[in-house]
């Protein structure tokens, strides 16, 4: 890879995000963190040595994928996408709003699809866009109905860019980082289960020491983006806890390992 070649992570600035950004900040590359508020993305760059460069951004906008765009040379390639932005709420049917669900599907669908096309003249053959995705994309939770829907939606939408780019030599892959113990899902562990059922689930798992650090996936994703054959990378979506794939890149170490997250 040449020093031309540029990671672009989204949702940097806390949770997966960071740890995927620091992550591929170990190798030649330069990383632009994106996220809506600049401190925390200073905080994510001070933790990589000065290799990673934060560029304060809502990716549901078209001025703050404008701002991304403005960013980048005409002579560099986004070698690597990750698409790690997400926005969760927890909202019971008769309460959804206009105005949660249209955040929640501005963030989560329509800017991985235009952030993609905007970055187009960057992403070259040889290029992979890599979506975080989710269990929730094909299970249905209480009083999560947007995320849900939205996430089946990136799922499709991830499904689609695979065919579209593939002619251009992109390949685009998913892969289920979940339960990931990050801000997002401390979030949904606080949440009354008698409004948000799956509450109780995920706090057995934080008991039983089975929520997987940030650091952990960001390893097993640098390995996808890196590791991986085109074909094998596009395939079906990846999931972090399938143990067919552990002894690439785990090295020994316990998927569940409270290893040095970056949070």
């Amino acid at each position: 890879m040449s020093r031309c070649d540029i990671a672009i992570v989204t949702g940097a600035g806390s949770g997966l995000g960071r740890a995927v950004a620091r992550s591929l900040a170990e190798l030649p590359l330069r990383v632009i963190a994106i996220g809506r508020r600049l401190d925390p993305l200073l905080a994510t760059a001070s933790m990589s040595g000065g290799t990673i460069e934060p560029v304060a951004a809502d990716v549901s906008t078209t001025s703050g994928r404008s701002r991304i765009c403005s960013a980048l040379r005409s002579a560099d390639r986004v070698r690597f996408l990750v698409h790690a932005a997400g926005m969760h709420a927890i909202e019971p049917l008769g309460s959804i709003t206009v105005a949660t669900w249209r955040r929640i599907l501005d963030t989560n669908v329509d800017a991985r699809l235009f952030l993609t096309l905007d970055l187009l003249p960057w992403l070259q053959p040889g290029s992979r866009v890599l979506f975080v995705g989710s269990n929730s994309a094909t299970r249905p939770r209480q009083s999560a109905t947007a995320y849900c829907v939205s996430q089946a939606a990136s799922h499709m939408l991830q499904q689609c860019l695979k065919i579209e780019l593939a002619p251009r030599g992109i390949a685009v892959g998913s892969a289920v980082p979940s339960p990931v113990d990050t801000p997002m899902i401390a979030a949904q562990i606080a949440a009354d289960p008698g409004l948000y059922p799956d509450a109780e689930d995920y706090r057995r798992l934080r008991d039983a020491g089975q929520l997987i650090a940030p650091a952990t996936v960001a390893r097993f994703y640098r390995w996808l983006l890196t590791q991986t054959s085109d074909i094998a990378f596009s395939a079906d979506p990846w999931n972090v806890r399938d143990e067919s794939h552990h002894e690439h890149w785990l090295n020994g170490t316990d998927l569940y390992a409270r290893i040095a997250a970056p949070d």
